[in-house]
């Protein structure tokens, strides 16, 4: 079920990688939730953000690891109350995937690996620190996963998504510090989805024994989660039932 609305009411939302998937669910549950806030949304491949395009006009063709892109986008920005950053990778183009053993390491994935799951996070949060306020709550926020937790480790393999997640957590939990001593009301937070449907996760579904969400169903739990998260402070890592996650 949906929280009240006053808990947390944004009125202007970011969704970076919206073009199809999880963030383009995340795009139509803040439109239900959040009727009267103004939606950007950023893709990169036209070709697959046809429903983006064709349901939210404020949707922006920017290449998430360009910095000019990113600067002139973001220039044209004059506040953000909530961001969301969903941009990630599971395999390649190739169809290269998670390494199952140290055999299968690859200096070119992993790099490729880190360049979407983790650098594109601090590039934006370098753009969007001025567009967040000292006066009013804001949240910074990016699809993490359960398996970038170091202490969660349990069962070993998929070598670079779960090093650039744990990348990516330690660069949201130094972001957070850096927002707080510039005085920003901005609670930063890493959070884990869940298992999702989508085009990223569709070729590693089999077997899996515990619930897997469809996008619409991920995106309320995540919206769900990120209202609760100004109360609860900022560097969180927080899983979509709202339990907070160990580093």
């Amino acid at each position: 079920s949906r929280l009240d609305k006053m808990v947390f009411c944004p009125d202007t939302i970011l969704v970076i990688g919206a073009g199809h998937g999880l963030g383009l669910g995340i795009v139509k549950e803040c439109r239900s939730r959040y009727p009267n806030a103004k939606i950007f949304a950023t893709y990169r491949r036209r070709e697959k953000a046809k429903d983006l395009i064709d349901f939210n006009e404020n949707s922006f063709q920017v290449d998430p690891l360009n910095e000019d892109e990113v600067r002139a986008f973001c220039e044209t920005l004059t506040n953000v109350d909530l961001t969301i950053n969903c941009v990630g990778m599971l395999q390649n183009r190739e169809g290269q995937g998670p390494e199952k053993s140290l055999r299968d390491i690859d200096v070119d994935f992993m790099t490729e690996v880190f360049q979407v799951n983790t650098f594109v996070t601090p590039l934006w949060a370098k753009y969007l620190k001025k567009k967040l306020s000292r006066e009013t709550q804001s949240i910074f926020a990016t699809l993490s996963a359960m398996v970038g937790s170091i202490e969660e480790n349990e069962i070993g393999g998929w070598y670079s998504y779960r090093a650039s997640k744990t990348a990516l957590n330690m660069y949201l939990k130094t972001i957070a510090i850096e927002f707080s001593r510039s005085h920003l009301k901005t609670s930063v937070v890493a959070i884990h989805p869940g298992t999702t449907e989508t085009e990223l996760s569709k070729d590693f579904l089999k077997g899996i024994k515990h619930k897997v969400w469809t996008p619409e169903g991920a995106a309320v739990n995540i919206l769900n989660t990120l209202a609760k998260c100004p109360g609860e402070g900022t560097g969180l890592f927080k899983n979509w039932d709202g339990r907070t996650i160990a580093f």
